[in-house]
């Protein structure tokens, strides 16, 4: 599975994280747009580079990072079958994140 990295970027940011910049980009999950997780991943610094699509070993270490359990599930999530509320919930069952906030 190969993704365009600003693909990557838009889909991540409707469901709840921002993308941070430093010299690589870093997305973070936030809970209503607000509190801060510490779900991050590296999330395609590597267009600056040489990748505008990201290579399927990149893909893999970013799902893993978001704590998806396949890329199925990842793909899922970005093109909305999977929605906000599964992965917080997700999320929440796997004791990363409180939702009681």
């Amino acid at each position: 599975m190969r993704l365009d990295c600003r693909y990557l970027h838009k889909k991540l940011k409707s469901k709840g994280f921002k993308i941070e910049t430093n010299d690589d980009y870093y997305c973070r999950f936030y809970i209503n747009g607000k509190v801060k997780t510490k779900i991050r991943s590296k999330a395609g610094g590597y267009s600056k580079k040489k990748y505008k699509t990201l290579p399927n070993n990149i893909v893999s270490r970013i799902y893993k990072t978001l704590h998806f359990d396949s890329k199925e599930q990842f793909k899922d999530f970005l093109e909305c079958p999977f929605e906000l509320e599964d992965y917080q919930k997700m999320l929440f069952e796997k004791g990363l994140i409180d939702l009681n906030i």
